[in-house]
């Protein structure tokens, strides 16, 4: 299973709506609450004979919103399956602002993949 297959497989719980980064249209109805997530990088890490042994996968989760109210709970919660899934966290999130009518609080996870 790819780190997009985990990573969706991981945040299904939630019963949110998770969509690969600036795949929603201009004109698309926006859920009141959703997940976008995209890949940041996949640096290779240990080698052996001039072969990598292991990427290290960074991924970005954005919880976006309409209600301010969700902001407090749901990103732990985002943080907890992600983990379960073997995420590691590379940050506590960060505040994105307004996008429209919707909120953002990002997330950065890390995770690896074996390439042998």
């Amino acid at each position: 299973m790819n780190v997009r297959d985990r990573l969706i497989a991981a945040l299904q719980p939630l019963g949110l709506e998770v969509r690969l980064q600036g795949s929603i249209a201009e004109n698309e109805p926006l859920p009141e609450t959703f997940l976008t997530y995209f890949i940041i990088d996949s640096p290779d890490g240990n080698s052996y004979e001039d072969g990598p042994l292991v990427s290290y996968i960074r991924v970005q989760v954005v919880l976006y919103s309409t209600k301010m109210s969700l902001l407090n709970a749901r990103p732990q919660q985002v943080f907890n399956v992600c983990r379960n899934a073997g995420f590691i966290r590379d940050s506590r999130g960060r505040d994105l602002g307004f996008e429209g009518d919707h909120y953002g609080w990002s997330m950065n996870f890390i995770t690896t993949e074996r390439n042998f």
